[in-house]
């Protein structure tokens, strides 16, 4: 089985594939069953080997360097938050059919929060705060966070995608948040970030008091950057009251809010003609997000 064609220069990696890669280079796992496991995922393959392992297999070039990033920062967040982080315990070599470098990580318990669900939103408007001011509170060294940009410097590659997704969400209404995103004035203090804190890389574990936020995945694009890029689950992930009892436990300030839901609308505006046919999970999560975005504008 391959995953679906998300990108035109993906690499096949099938279930052979995999199978081959474990079994040469770790034989002590080659007796272990693997599972593809879906996923809202669009830089790597995820199988699930035996109960506790997970094999994480970059399909596309931008993706190379997350293992060598991982071994790097993982252990450094890993002891200063209260959740759980992946841990990376082997690296994998690059090979003809898989021509980055991958890995095997600890599995972590839970599932994805799904947007617009109020427990969900209400669990990460509670848990998310507390995960942010142990991160903010790291020593600010470190690398730059790939996912923070200026937005002066992403006007003319976002912009005319503002009218793209029209039937998700009113142009009027992107150009509005994308232009207070511009006008807000950037942020001094550099801190370390996750920089991309959406449902896919969250994981909650259901209690008998309700959900709870247990683990964070997906950490290649920390590093330190404006603290507004961490808001954008408060779009993606939570509903009007969550949110704001979010971006209050935060101290979020008016322009971190305008930049954090720009970032938000810059996932909606590229993510959803691109993955709307090829990753319905994912372009559903983009889709609630536009619906916060209109809330909030509207």
């Amino acid at each position: 089985m391959s995953m679906p064609r998300l990108h035109e220069d993906q690499a096949e990696v099938t279930d052979a594939t995999v199978r081959a890669l474990v079994d040469t280079q770790f034989p002590h796992w080659a007796g272990l069953p693997l599972q593809h496991l879906p996923s809202d995922g669009t830089i790597n393959r995820i199988d699930l080997l035996g109960e506790d392992l997970i094999v994480r297999v970059p399909i596309v070039p931008w993706g190379g360097d997350d293992i060598r990033f991982d071994a790097e920062i993982l252990p450094l967040v890993a002891t200063a938050l209260p959740v759980a982080v992946p841990e990376l315990i082997a690296r994998g070599e690059p090979t003809a059919d898989a021509p980055w470098e991958w890995g095997v990580y600890r599995r972590l318990p839970g599932r994805h929060p799904v947007p617009g669900d109020d427990a969900d939103s209400a669990a990460l408007a509670r848990d998310l705060p507390s995960l942010l001011e142990a991160l903010r509170s790291l020593p600010p060294v470190g690398p730059k966070a790939a996912a923070c940009f200026a937005f002066t410097d992403e006007d003319p590659n976002t912009r005319p995608k503002l009218t793209d997704p029209a039937r998700w969400i009113d142009p009027a209404v992107a150009s509005a948040a994308w232009d207070a995103a511009l006008a807000a004035a950037p942020n001094i203090e550099q801190v370390w970030v996750h920089g991309d804190l959406v449902s896919p890389n969250l994981m909650l574990t259901d209690t008998p008091g309700g959900p709870r936020l247990t683990g964070v995945l997906d950490w290649s694009a920390s590093g330190i950057g404006d603290p507004a890029f961490d808001l954008a689950g408060a779009w993606t992930c939570m509903n009007p009251s969550d949110r704001a009892a979010f971006l209050h436990a935060v101290g979020a300030t008016e322009d971190q809010i305008a930049r954090g839901r720009g970032y938000a609308l810059r996932k909606v505006v590229w993510g959803l003609p691109y993955y709307e046919e090829t990753l319905p999970g994912f372009a559903a999560m983009l889709a609630y997000t536009a619906t916060q975005i209109t809330a909030d504008l509207t």
